[in-house]
């Protein structure tokens, strides 16, 4: 534009300066042509006109000529203007070749990119800028700029930060219409997504609050007093659904408004700002409810909302109905009462006593006779540890007629009396006195500490304890409970603790229990029971039966710890005392006791037994040669091929060594039992690798076999010794059984 204005300033120059050259030398030719003819007469007047139309021209040349130089003046304004808006926005404005490079860009834009000068941006593919995510979206739009349609659109920057950008794409076309660059505006909403962000999750906290809220909340039309929307708890109380509540009108569900009488109440809240009072709701079944109700007036986006927060006050009325109803007929009762009662009138005179009273506060029936409450509270006052304090409260009841009041009172005896204290009116809510009830609850206070006591040593015994019903269902546990089994008391209160049971008791155990419980009142045993993890563990457990003055079972406590450590240490102890610690089989000692068992089961079959007493042949050179290490090995390869030839019912043991002792049992003779010391023999001779050796060994076996009552295991065992120790001086490398005439 600048250009342009320029260009006009010199034509307008140029136009000037050739007028007055023509017109220069018209008056010259004039001049000189003065004297003669018509017609030079007639062309002087014609150059004299037109000087006159030229100055007029020049005139109007030289005003367009100023006007010209104001718009120049303006247009340069302008666009230093446009420049510094351009330069100091707060959005990003930047210019994209038809390349996508960006050109140029303003400094708002170079501080997204964190760039600070404009030379920096040169070249830079608009692209780059953009989220790898979004950036093949972003590329269609700008296919789509170039070939001349506008578009707004949101991206995500690239880099750590996460900005969040809102841009558009303006073509900027060449006179003959096509597409030269794309002018380009740019935001960074980041800050107002976040708070889009919070606002929604503001709005879901809000949602859930009035969708979960126990009171019922209910919004309404004023105008039309329809409700808008109303939460489950308003539906819930009034049987409503949640549809056939918004059909409603607020004077539908009154029980004693009419709708005149809510108009006004509503326009009481609108000038008020807000209500509570108390009201009756009618449910869509008929009943009524007595609700209590706090009503506001709320502008939501400009439209005037009424609130209703109500809840059932229903059982609240009753109970106050009850109480009115108790201090009439306080009088009646005050004869058969347990507690001291002293009922005094408005003025604070006696109206009547009892004799609890008389005898609780130590009076003289003269003294209350009297019906002067003055000395009557001296003599009580006298008594009260604290009496500052007692009287203080007395007086401060008298005055405020409508409180009651409930405390234990210190005396100085060291009893401690519960008073309790209430206003006396009547079913027309007129006061009448106040009534004043005593009760010693000296034993009382001493049973609690002991149960507070009791309940301690509850919750902190490290033994679980558990509390049933006569009918054996939970009604308590403690936390060690929960801690041994894993339940937590709410998963068990109301069942059996059969829950508890592991299986590996019969019901002749559980029998055997309950009728010791029924003799005994009491059982103390061993029980295994399983955890909710499905671990079984064994415990140490006490029951005991507690009966009324009847004999009558009330409850059953039982005490039980886990003594899951105690039996995992007995069986370790019991593998170390009963079983070889190389190879695990049966040492020297489990042994004789299978050799008791073994004859007692030969002596009931009537089957032969035979005792295999067995060394190995070549052990003690594999050992010298390759280490004990290779002899552990050799002895725990030689253990598992003797389980693989045994049968289910027979035993192999170790007594040291290298020495191996077999119980065949129930064989028919000997014949079945070569058989089995051939295999034997044969699988033990098979080489056997250890390491990158190979070695083989073979077995000396002696054999005796149990032929009278009178044969014990030693005997045996001795027996298949000797015959062993034949074979070892007669060749090794098989069996030989005893012979009681030649061995």
């Amino acid at each position: 534009m600048a250009d342009q204005a320029a260009m006009n300033e010199q034509e307008l120059h140029a136009e000037i300066a050739r007028l007055n050259k023509v017109v220069q030398a018209l008056i010259v030719r004039a001049e000189s042509s003065a004297n003669i003819g018509t017609s030079d007469f007639n062309l002087f007047q014609s150059a004299i006109t037109l000087e006159d139309m030229v100055r007029r021209r020049t005139d109007e040349l030289e005003a367009a000529l100023r006007e010209n130089e104001k718009i120049t003046r303006a247009l340069s304004e302008s666009e230093n203007h446009n420049r510094l808006l351009v330069e100091n926005s707060p959005m990003c404005i930047h210019e994209i070749d038809i390349s996508g490079r960006i050109v140029s860009m303003n400094r708002a834009g170079l501080s997204m990119l964190g760039l600070k000068e404009q030379c920096e941006v040169q070249d830079y593919l608009y692209l780059d800028s953009v989220n790898a995510a979004d950036r093949e979206r972003i590329d269609t739009l700008l296919v789509q700029a170039y070939a001349g349609e506008s578009s707004h659109f949101e991206f995500k920057a690239s880099g750590p930060l996460g900005q969040i950008y809102k841009s558009c794409f303006v073509p900027i076309k060449n006179k003959n219409g096509g597409v030269e660059k794309l002018m380009g505006i740019t935001e960074d909403i980041t800050e107002r997504k976040r708070l889009e962000q919070q606002l929604v999750e503001r709005e879901e906290l809000f949602r859930a609050i009035f969708e979960q809220a126990p009171s019922a909340i209910e919004l309404i039309d004023p105008e039309t007093l329809r409700f808008v929307e109303v939460n489950p708890a308003a539906c819930r109380t009034l049987g409503y659904t949640h549809e056939e509540y918004l059909r409603l009108r607020l004077v539908d569900t009154q029980a004693d408004l009419n709708e005149e009488e809510l108009v006004a109440a509503v326009r009481q809240v609108g000038k008020s700002g807000g209500m509570s009072f108390e009201n009756r709701h009618c449910c869509k079944n008929g009943d009524i409810l007595d609700v209590e109700i706090s009503t506001r007036m709320l502008d939501i986006s400009g439209k005037h909302l009424l609130v209703g927060l109500w809840r059932d006050i229903t059982e609240h009325k009753r109970a106050q109905e009850e109480i009115k109803l108790k201090n009439t007929i306080l009088q009646t009762q005050q004869e058969v009462s347990p507690d001291a009662i002293l009922v005094v009138d408005e003025n604070a005179q006696i109206v009547s006593y009892n004799q609890q009273f008389i005898d609780l506060w130590r009076l003289s029936p003269q003294l209350v006779s009297e019906q002067l409450d003055a000395p009557v509270l001296q003599t009580v006052v006298d008594q009260v540890a604290e009496p500052d304090v007692f009287l203080a409260r007395v007086q401060y009841l008298y005055e405020h007629r409508d409180d009651k009041s409930r405390e234990e009172i210190q005396l100085k005896d060291g009893r401690i009396i519960d008073r309790y204290s209430a206003a006396a009116t009547g079913a027309d809510g007129q006061y009448y006195g106040r009534v004043w009830y005593f009760r010693n609850i000296t034993e009382r206070k001493r049973a609690e500490e002991d149960l507070r006591i009791i309940a301690g040593v509850f919750d902190n015994s490290q033994e679980g304890i558990v509390i049933t019903d006569a009918n054996n269902v939970f009604l308590n546990v403690n936390p060690a409970f929960t801690q041994i089994t894993g339940y937590a008391r709410e998963e068990v209160i109301g069942k059996n603790p059969k829950m508890l049971s592991s299986g590996r008791q019969d019901k002749t155990f559980y029998a055997a229990m309950w009728e010791t419980l029924k003799q005994k009142r009491a059982w103390r045993g061993e029980i295994w029971n399983r955890r909710k993890s499905g671990e079984i563990f064994a415990e140490l457990l006490s029951i005991a039966a507690i009966c009324d003055d009847e004999g009558r079972v009330r409850r059953y406590v039982g005490v039980f710890s886990d003594i899951s450590y105690l039996k995992t240490h007995e069986a370790e102890l019991s593998q170390v005392a009963y079983y070889d610690a190389l190879t695990g089989i049966p040492n020297r000692r489990l042994l004789a006791d299978c050799m008791v068992q073994a004859i007692a089961r030969a002596q009931r079959s009537c089957r032969m037994l035979f005792v295999c007493y067995l060394d190995l042949d070549g052990f003690k050179q594999v050992n010298d040669r390759y280490g004990h290490e290779a002899g552990d090995q050799l002895l725990v390869e030689v253990t598992r091929r003797l389980q693989e030839v045994l049968r289910a019912g027979d035993t192999v043991a170790r007594l040291g060594g290298d020495e191996f002792v077999v119980l065949f049992n129930d064989l028919a003779g000997e014949r079945e039992c070569r058989q089995i010391l051939d295999r034997i023999l044969e699988i033990i001779a098979l080489p056997i690798v250890i390491g990158s050796h190979q070695v083989a060994v073979s077995a000396s076996i002696g054999v005796s076999f149990h032929t009278s009552a009178n044969e014990d295991g030693d005997t045996l065992l001795r027996q298949a010794d000797q015959a062993m120790y034949v074979v070892k001086q007669t060749g090794k490398s098989r069996y030989h059984l005893y012979d009681a005439k030649h061995d």
